[in-house]
């Protein structure tokens, strides 16, 4: 195995994935929830349910949400089972400080990762 194989192992075993197949509230949840649970719903997509849900005041239908900017076919169809109008998380589980720390540590050696992989390739 050679040292961009190690790296690049090494970066995805420090990556931490934030989606968890919940059923998320489209009604209900805050922007936390939506990109903790949802697969490819980052902060601005998030925002962006939000703010459609806000001037329509609800969602009718599960299918609405590809109504929102940046929320196509993809996403929806990646994150259909795990969308309802009256069930379901309306936020995001509250991170403990050793969970922040793991994250700033995971950062840490993701980004130092990335620095060998560039050096490797100079080389």
């Amino acid at each position: 195995m050679n040292i961009k194989s190690l790296v690049l192992v090494a970066i995805l075993s420090a990556t931490s994935f934030s989606a968890f197949a919940e059923m998320v509230n489209m009604n209900k949840a805050d922007a936390a929830a939506f990109q903790h649970y949802l697969k490819g719903i980052g902060e601005k997509k998030a925002e962006s349910i939000i703010k459609y849900r806000t001037e329509h005041k609800e969602f009718k239908t599960v299918e609405e949400i590809m109504e929102v900017k940046g929320i196509g076919e993809g996403i929806f169809k990646k994150n259909q089972a795990d969308l309802s109008l009256t069930e379901g998380k309306v936020s995001a589980p509250k991170k403990t400080a050793a969970e922040k720390s793991e994250k700033k540590a995971s950062k840490s050696v993701t980004e130092a990762a990335k620095e060998k992989v560039a050096k490797a390739d100079v080389k």
